[in-house]
């Protein structure tokens, strides 16, 4: 699972992988014609880490995946959205000071 995105404050929306990431990421290079390496030098990243995610032996972080996204033109992503629900905090109970109580009598006579 991928760490939160920003939203809103009742939603916390998640990433997660697509079923089968390492097979989706080797078959849509394959289309390219890009080798290992030359995905790895064009994502930034060392080619050992792409022999990892193709063989499901890594969960890349969510900025190499997004730039594997960005260069394989594929989704490699899901959106996970659970809706926690507000707590509404009740209004504060008005306190009232000694001083208070006696004004209050005060103005009532």
């Amino acid at each position: 699972m991928a760490r939160p995105a920003r939203g809103r404050k009742d939603v916390e929306i998640e990433y997660e992988y697509v079923d089968d990431l390492g097979q989706v990421v080797r078959r849509e290079r394959e289309k390219l014609g890009l080798s290992q390496a030359e995905l790895a030098a064009l994502v930034k990243t060392k080619e050992t880490i792409i022999k990892k995610i193709e063989h499901g032996e890594f969960n890349p972080p969510l900025d190499l995946v997004k730039r594997l996204e960005k260069v394989l033109k594929t989704p490699l992503l899901q959106v996970s959205v659970e809706e926690t629900p507000v707590k509404k905090t009740p209004p504060p109970e008005t306190t009232y000071t000694l001083e208070d109580l006696f004004k209050k009598q005060q103005s009532q006579r």
